[in-house]
């Protein structure tokens, strides 16, 4: 009897089979003309190689069938799921097309949103609200329209999502049942994921009603050539690492089914020292780690899609074999284009793309005499070395470079992307990557493996000896579970046993019978008022948690109750997996095949090939060298020793450098240190927002994290809130001019607009690095603090005049002197001030200080590995890049002189003259624009460099490094005690989120790249003395000569998230009747500018609210010929009467009163007379 454990990829099927102690490898094309499914057909090629049988195929031989798949991935990727139609609850039918209103790109003018799944969304007329943790029907379920809407649909299959569905199941079942009745396909929301957040549980929902029918369309393919029920013998691969039966295969858990298998074959070289999976293949590299057990996570993205469900933990990188490569501005870039396998890489021979796989080739890393002749346009070539030569002789001409000192840098950048995506598997999770072995794998892993392993500092790599086909090894090691889970959000005190009894009843009656089962119950924990959800076993939960949460946050909130969100039951079944085969020992001296040239370092080195399957245990090889396996090659470095351990498997030993060798090639260490640097800070920006505890730093992620140079010029700034990007480094400055001296161990803090601040509840935490009493460079993190004092919750008043109105004033002072946190000072500050949540502030002040030295910490990593100077060196050089960037763009104008102006709302003029010189320098003069307001959307200095510079790296349309160089070449006129250059007492808090984005429309329009989008942030504040609520909600977005405008997006100068309905209404005393796009309100034109929001709110308690907008009187602009996009609306709804309540207000709403919020549409481009129509 035969088992068979198969990895079904997108471009091959591996097989491998047991068969006693023997096992048999395959691999074959997933798609070809000569069979009709691979799988199967692989098996039957086995069969035949065996028992000279035939099809059908005869399962007497087949004891088991264990497989992966990509195949709902790659039809989600390509959008080619079923056609499928969504049900939600009236008022909210665009809910997945909002998502939560971010854009992918924060810099991109054309902004791209997913693709939707859905075809057609039908509005169930009911509705469900949250009261005191109670389940309350407001609207019952309205049947008769239900029907009538279902009968119209042209699709037969649906996904249900109902408003609190998670935990009201009425409706959802109702709904089942009349859509059955009618002859649809169904998936209901509580079935697939019973959670609170409708969006990620609509999204899963949709994946599984979209995808699985796709699979079972598939599973009857592979079935069809088998003589019998061959699904009684098969197990599918889920995106946990467990195993199902084939009817129960679903798409929402099969996104990850084939590199599933990958991380559980980790468990069979596991020895109590952790690992790191590194799968390279053709397109993306996938990392992991494992200690003991599958790491996993619970919410993911895949193709823009949202999905809930257990996930093995995996990160992924667009660095494969196949990734293109470029030289972009004076930057190596690879990735992350792909070549793919047709036409593939230049050395495949079919006019393809430059690519890592002929960085590879040219450098030695591969050996063509290894491969079989199968590229060429007819497929019946070698690999074409000179193919690939051509295609980096332009760069290294460019660069003055040979072509190996080009190839050898793109890999250099490639395993630096490698390297990166691994400190996010690790570091990022509390856990040192020097610490693990890092164990290769997929095609082109053993080619990478030891350049990465050098950079994290790692010692040993392990190549399996089925490294080439692991993931279908994997699939032989898994095991089959069943699992229930439930909603239950009560503290964790009150989660009795009992509770899991009903889960455990539902699993028991799954199981096959016999079998012999190991238990699992498990809880998802959360401190109560956050949103960091750990999943830990029952039985001593609030230690497990504690661990966990300590170790990756750095703290406990131990004055917070632990509220139990769900309770999962899982039931694994315990079955005799595959033992591993010790090979024969090495008998004799081992022979290389040949010698190969290896180039390593800048110079050619002679690397003898050996065979991996001719080595025998205990053999050892010493670099440089190439082993080849028979699926994949595995390149050892100098100075590197490998030996075959016991079961074939090549245990390497990394020699650690002192310092980081660097090549000479400039545009290879730009590349590697603006990718470091740019890591740094996103590393921050995960500490900051980990160890933060206001929704608004942790959930909505309102907050930006920098590193400056020892000048205090902006060097890398993570791509977090546009309007902090240029503004830290004025506050940076301001410190070092107001600290001349600054002592060791010192943190600053400000967020005084004078001194580089925005408003003020962005403060700015800012530390230097001081060595030798002088200090070598700055690191600095700007956090919007949801409320700190003022006028009103929120601190977002409307109608401000003074800055004193607005909140707590920090003029720069030491938060930390001598490592003593000043948390009496800043007490007292925020005291005076009337800030309405302190411990907040104070625990986010400290998050911000820890986020700071993550960034020390990261930038010291680098000294130590290229030196003080080097990091200095680069510091400036990568300016440079931005900076000639942007002279290119200003110089390639032919006009020099440019002009544009709008009003605010309020009738203040913002006027802009730019003129342009030859070297591509300019002047951006906002002389004419109006006089300091007695109001608050004034705008420091600070935010209007951000703005333009913002704007500046939109138009560049170039993944370029974000930093001081971008406004370099700019400068800016603003005139004193103009809007644009308020006096010190000046209120500011309405000039960071409306005027703001003004000045990024007036910078488009004259530059004609842009019509205007909502022109502001549409900030809404509620609460009372017990708690504040901030949110900014999207609206339209302008159309540009390439593109329509986006709907329902935030655009320009903000990009955080709105908080789910169901959260919010969860959570605070408001029901958001419906959030939908605002249909037409975009201008019409030859490319339409995009819809803005309805956002309707009822409240259930008297509360404070305030709104702060703007484009409520001068509508968004057309350009080219293009229409005006809609203004926006704030209405108050109350007593049935509708009273305009303008740009900004501040009232007290009454129990019962609604307010919606519509917001303006975007400005269309060009004529309409000219615009191409959808077929």
């Amino acid at each position: 009897m035969i088992e068979f454990a198969i990895d079904r990829g997108g471009t091959f099927t591996d097989l491998i089979a047991r068969v006693g102690d023997r096992f048999i490898v395959k691999k074959v094309l997933s798609n070809s003309p000569f069979y009709a499914e691979s799988c199967s057909h692989a098996i039957a090629e086995v069969l035949h190689e065996l028992y000279g049988t035939n099809e059908p195929i005869d399962l007497s031989y087949i004891a088991s069938i264990r497989m992966g798949t990509t195949i709902a991935t790659n039809a989600l990727l390509e959008r080619k799921g079923v056609p499928t139609a969504l049900v939600v609850t009236e008022g909210f039918g665009d809910l997945l097309q909002i998502g939560d209103q971010t854009r992918p790109d924060i810099f991109a003018l054309e902004i791209e949103k997913p693709e939707p799944l859905f075809i057609s969304v039908v509005e169930a007329k009911e509705r469900v609200v949250v009261k005191d943790g109670e389940f309350i029907v407001e609207t019952p379920l309205d049947e008769e329209k239900l029907r009538e809407d279902l009968s119209k649909l042209k699709v037969k299959h649906l996904a249900v999502c109902l408003m609190h569905g998670y935990g009201f199941f009425t409706h959802e079942k109702r709904i089942k049942e009349i859509a059955e009745s009618m002859g649809f396909s169904i998936v209901c929301s509580h079935e697939t994921v019973p959670l609170p957040g409708a969006v990620a549980r609509a999204e899963t929902t949709l994946v599984d009603a979209y995808l699985t029918p796709k699979l079972q369309e598939y599973l009857r393919l592979f079935q069809a050539p088998f003589k019998g029920d061959v699904a009684e013998k098969t197990l599918m691969m889920q995106s946990d690492g467990t195993l199902c039966a084939m009817n129960d295969f679903r798409g929402s858990r099969a996104l990850l089914s084939g590199p599933a298998g990958g991380v559980t074959a980790l468990a069979s070289i596991y020895e109590n020292r952790p690992l790191i999976g590194f799968d390279m293949g053709g397109t993306s590299t996938d990392v992991c780690r494992y200690d003991g057990d599958v790491a996993l996570r619970y919410e993911s993205e895949t193709a823009g899609v949202k999905v809930r469900v257990p996930q093995v933990d995996l990160h992924t990188v667009a660095s494969g074999g196949g990734s293109r490569l470029f030289y972009k501005n004076g930057l190596f870039v690879v990735g992350p284009e792909s070549s793919g396998a047709n036409p593939g890489p230049l050395c495949y021979g079919r006019n393809g793309y430059l690519s890592i796989t002929d960085a590879n080739l040219v450098t030695g890393r591969l050996d063509p005499e290894s491969f079989p002749k199968i590229f060429g346009e007819n497929g019946d070539e070698p690999l074409n070395i000179s193919a690939s030569q051509r295609g980096f002789e332009p760069i290294a001409q460019a660069v003055g470079k040979s072509i190996e000192a080009v190839a050898e840098g793109f890999l250099d950048v490639a395993n630096e992307q490698m390297a990166t995506a691994i400190r996010e598997v690790t570091l990022k999770k509390g856990f040192d990557p020097t610490d693990h072995i890092l164990c290769a794998f997929g095609g082109a892993g053993g080619q990478h493996a030891i350049a990465v392993a050098r950079k994290l500092g790692i010692k040993k790599v392990l190549v399996h000896r089925y490294a080439g086909i692991l993931s279908a090894y994997g699939m032989a090691l898994a095991k089959r579970s069943f699992e229930a889970m439930k909603h239950v959000g009560v503290p964790l005190l009150a989660c009795q046993e009992a509770l899991f009894e009903p889960l455990q009843e539902e699993v028991a009656s799954k199981l096959p019978n016999p079998c012999e089962v190991r238990w699992y119950r498990l809880v998802r924990l959360y401190y109560e008022g956050t949103d960091t959800v750990i999943e830990v076993p029952f039985e001593d939960a609030k230690r497990a948690f504690e661990e966990h949460y300590e170790r990756e946050f750095g703290f406990l909130m131990l004055e917070r109750p632990l509220i139990v969100e769900s309770i999962r039951i899982r039931a694994e079944v315990v079955a005799q997996g595959w033992s591993r085969q010790r090979i024969s020992p090495v008998s004799e001296p081992i022979q290389p095949l040949r010698v190969h040239r290896l180039y390593q370092d800048g110079v050619w080195l002679d690397a003898p090939v050996y065979d991996m399957e001719s080595l025998g245990s205990g053999a050892v090889i010493e670099g440089p060298a190439l082993v080849m396996q028979s699926t994949s090659t595995i390149v050892l470095e100098s100075g590197c020793r490998a030996e075959v351990s016991a079961y074939g498997d090549l245990m390497i030993d990394v020699p650690v450098k002192e310092e980081s060798k660097q090549t000479e090639i400039q545009a290879v260490m730009d590349a590697l240190f603006s990718n470091r640097f740019h890591f740094i800070a996103t590393r921050m920006g995960d500490m900051l927002q980990k160890s933060a505890v206001s929704t608004n730093i942790k959930e909505r992620l309102d907050f930006s994290c920098a590193i400056f140079d020892k000048s205090g010029n902006l060097i890398a700034n993570a791509p977090h809130i546009p309007v902090h990007l240029g503004s830290m480094s004025s506050v940076v400055k301001a410190v070092m001019q107001k600290f001349p001296k600054p002592e060791e161990g010192s943190v600053y803090i400000s967020n005084a607009p004078y001194e580089g601040g925005s408003h003020l509840p962005d403060i700015t935490v800012v530390t230097p690095y001081i060595e030798n009493g002088e200090v070598s460079f700055w690191v600095a993190s700007r956090g919007h603090h949801a409320d700190i004092g003022g006028s009103v919750p929120g601190s977002m008043p409307p109608f401000s005049h003074r800055l004193s109105e607005e909140g707590a004033l920090f003029e720069a002072f030491a938060l930390v002197e001598q490592g003593r946190f000043n948390e009496e000072r800043v007490r007292e500050i925020l005291e005076r001030a009337g800030a309405r949540r302190i411990e907040d502030n104070l625990s986010d002040l400290r998050a911000q200080v820890a986020a700071n030295t993550e960034g020390i910490a990261g930038v010291l990593t680098l000294m130590e590995e290229y030196g003080k100077e080097s990091i200095e060196r680069y510091m400036a050089s990568i300016q440079k890049i931005s900076e000639t960037a942007v002279r290119n763009f200003l110089h390639s104008f032919t006009q020099k002189e440019l002009f544009a102006q709008e009003f605010l709302d309020g009738g203040s003029p913002i006027v802009l003259n730019i003129s342009i010189d030859d070297e591509g320098g300019a002047v951006f003069d906002f002389t004419g624009s109006g006089m300091e307001l007695w109001g608050n959307q004034n705008t420091p200095p600070s935010v209007v460099r951000s703005a333009v510079i913002y704007t500046l790296r939109a138009m560049l349309r170039e993944d370029l490094p974000l930093n001081e160089g971008l406004i370099a070449p700019i400068t800016l006129h603003l005139p004193e005690g103009s809007l644009l250059n308020p006096g010190k007492e000046t209120a500011v808090v309405g000039g960071n989120v409306t005027t703001s984005q003004r000045i990024v429309d007036v910078v488009l329009k004259a530059f004609g790249e842009s019509a205007g989008s909502q022109g502001c942030m549409n900030n809404v504040t509620f609460g009372n003395e017990g708690f504040g609520y901030y949110e900014t909600i999207g609206g339209g977005a302008g159309a540009t000569p390439k593109r329509s405008g986006a709907s329902g997006v935030h655009t320009h100068m903000t990009n955080t998230r709105i908080t789910d309905v169901e959260i919010l209404e969860r959570r605070y005393p408001v029901m958001i009747e419906t959030f939908a796009l605002r249909k037409g309100s975009g201008g019409e034109g030859r490319n339409r500018g995009g819809d803005g929001l309805i956002r309707r709110y009822r409240f259930f308690d008297d509360l404070d609210f305030a709104i702060l907008s703007e484009r409520r009187v001068f509508a968004p602009f057309g350009l080219a010929g293009g229409n005006e996009g809609q203004k926006g609306r704030n209405i108050l709804i109350r007593d049935e009467k509708m009273y305009d309540l303008g740009a900004k207000v501040q009232l007290k709403v009454k129990k019962g009163d609604k307010i919606e919020i519509q917001t303006p549409g975007g400005g269309g481009y060009g004529k309409i007379s000219g615009r191409v129509k959808k077929l």
